[in-house]
């Protein structure tokens, strides 16, 4: 994670991106923590490996 100031973002190995998921880097620009924990839960919960794809379950659901 990097600060919220408008540098790179990398929560659990993954670049958010404003332009390709704008919902998730608005958080994780505002808690990249909170967003951080928030993906843990969800990768338990449905047993996903990758990062990733929590991240595009959870912008999807946002849009």
């Amino acid at each position: 994670m990097k600060n919220k100031h408008g540098k790179e973002i990398i929560i659990l190995g993954v670049k958010v991106e404003k332009a390709n998921m704008p919902e998730m880097y608005r958080l994780a620009k505002a808690n990249p923590q909170n967003l951080k924990l928030i993906l843990e839960g969800v990768m338990a919960k449905r047993g996903f490996k990758n990062p990733g794809s929590a991240l595009a379950l959870l912008e999807s659901d946002l849009e």
